[in-house]
């Protein structure tokens, strides 16, 4: 009797799991997307109930204390117009969050704000796998080009552990309209990307500017010649791309060198910097670094970028084909643009303060870019890599590839990624949200194209669990008063170590032999690409 009651109980027990193991599985794509929306949830749930979060600002964080009060006294605000350009421009979470707990009849505490948030963060999270499965079928990826893609997107640090760590931000709601844009731009639907890009504005600027650069090109395409150029198909690539890394390694010694000579003589002498000696710099960052000495330290990233820009390009038939769809550019679809980027900013005018200063704006932004901090060269690999995960070192290696791909899916796409390029050497990952899903899509193609390996598969898998850090522990230890102090020591620094402006020389010196061994690995366990790409363009 045992025995058989222990046959039966594994009969039933294996018949009940059959079909909660049919609609989960990996191995198809319809259960492969839900599996991914339970991944997803269940991140969400477990960080909820028991994930860890920021403790500055009582749990708010540094601007989640101004999004927190504009949740608060919402009407008030926008009728007395107090605020700045820069926090209406980044109204619309907190306008969502107010509602929430309005219809919810709860108060305004700051837990209340806080637990509003990541429910708010977490739906638009599971939504958003919903979106990634609709982009897949339009571009018919493949079951593991659907992985590699989900993975990017949702198991990176910003979704995985930052959304629900510090969720009170309006990271995750720019991540969701762009998702919704490129599905829309995909779709070739101009009132999806409108109604997004005018919405979407309200919680990150730069949308107004993507989604006109996708309206204006909604309808366009490319010649074969310009995406694929001649020369990408010549035997003379080889060399090239051998003139092109040697090129690449002599400006990254030559700024290193040219670096060291530098604080070399700042120890010798009376140097207006007072820049220290290396290993003082590893415990003790610059104070005042020099000009020259910051430009040396970007000067490869800078080349990089030029060089990522050419890429993109591709040949000199680009331009005479963009000024092309230009003039091919639907009337309809221009006013459309324009309305884009005019309604957003006249509605910013009205609620908004012209007399209250703004804490960044573009002269910040262009000395980001030129001007990254002093000695920490290829800083901007290192956070991008820190914060959006492994796809990031595969875009490095795949982007001749990955640029082809861009031009396929056409000039809306190669805009939104030509004008978020220089965003990404700004030492700030977070600038390059909305435009993170599209380097995503276009890598992931280059991959489908691809012979990957198991081995390239499971290299990813690991580096996946190890970049998106949402088993990292950061309030290992109380964080001391005041919010803005200490942000260069640990235990703060656990959490600043992603964002290159505040990553400590500790920090970067640790950060950056783990992503450059990531690189290696990946390099070593890719295949061969096809010789010949396919002619036509994906649909």
């Amino acid at each position: 009797m045992p025995g058989w009651f222990r046959q039966k109980e594994r009969y039933f027990g294996q018949t009940k799991m059959k079909p909660i193991a049919k609609a989960l599985s990996w191995s198809e794509i319809e259960s492969s997307h839900r599996l991914m929306t339970l991944i997803v949830l269940v991140l969400g749930l477990f960080s909820f109930f028991w994930g860890e979060r920021i403790t500055a600002g009582d749990g708010l964080g540094w601007d989640g204390s101004q999004y927190a009060d504009m949740v608060r006294k919402l009407e008030a605000i926008i009728g007395t117009r107090q605020l700045g350009s820069y926090y209406a421009q980044r109204i619309l979470p907190s306008a969502i969050v107010h509602g929430m707990l309005s219809l919810a009849g709860a108060a305004y505490s700051n837990l209340d704000i806080i637990r509003a948030f990541e429910i708010y963060n977490l739906t638009l999270l599971v939504v958003a796998c919903g979106v990634w499965k609709r982009i897949a079928n339009v571009v018919s990826l493949s079951l593991a080009g659907r992985w590699v893609g989900f993975s990017g997107v949702f198991l990176n640090y910003e979704c995985s552990k930052q959304a629900f760590f510090y969720p009170v931000l309006t990271d995750v709601t720019a991540l969701f309209t762009a998702m919704m844009l490129l599905m829309s731009y995909l779709e070739r639907r101009s009132i999806g990307v409108f109604v997004t890009t005018v919405v979407g504005a309200f919680a990150w600027p730069v949308v107004s500017v993507c989604g006109a650069l996708l309206l204006i090109f909604l309808q366009s395409g490319f010649p074969q010649e310009v995406v694929l150029p001649a020369w990408m198909r010549a035997k003379r690539l080889n060399v090239l791309a051998r003139i092109v890394k040697f090129g690449g390694g002599a400006v990254l010694a030559l700024s290193i060198l040219g670096y060291l000579a530098l604080i070399q003589n700042a120890a010798s002498t009376e140097h207006e910097c007072k820049i220290p000696k290396i290993l003082a710099a590893v415990m003790v960052p610059s104070v005042v670094p020099c000009t020259l000495e910051r430009l040396l330290t970007g000067l490869p990233s800078l080349t990089a970028l030029v060089f990522a820009l050419a890429l993109l390009i591709g040949s000199r038939a680009f331009f005479p084909a963009i000024i092309l769809n230009l003039r091919k550019a639907p009337l309809h679809l221009i006013v459309m643009a324009i309305a884009a980027i005019v309604v957003p900013s006249v509605v910013v005018k009205a609620i908004s303060n012209p007399f209250i200063s703004n804490p960044s704006n573009v002269q910040y932004l262009i000395e980001f870019i030129l001007l990254p901090p002093s000695g920490k060269v290829l800083l901007p690999f290192v956070t991008l890599s820190a914060f959006w995960g492994p796809l990031v070192l595969l875009l490095c290696l795949f982007w001749k590839e990955c640029c082809v791909e861009a031009r396929r899916l056409g000039p809306g796409v190669v805009a939104v990624l030509g004008a978020s390029i220089p965003l990404g050497i700004a030492c700030e990952p977070r600038f390059i949200t909305v435009a993170w899903p599209f380097f995503v899509l276009v890598l992931v193609l280059a991959l489908e194209r691809s012979k990957a390996t198991t081995a390239l598969k499971c290299a990813l898998a690991v580096l996946t669990i190890v970049f998106g850090q949402f088993w990292l522990q950061i309030n290992i230890m109380q964080w001391l008063p005041p919010d803005y102090g200490g942000i260069l020591t640990f235990p703060k620094q656990l959490y600043f170590m992603h964002y290159g402006l505040w990553m400590s020389w500790m920090s970067y010196l640790l950060q950056l032999p783990v992503v450059v061994l990531s690189a290696i690995w990946l390099r070593r366990t890719l295949s061969k690409f096809n010789a010949a790409h396919e002619e036509s363009p994906r649909t």
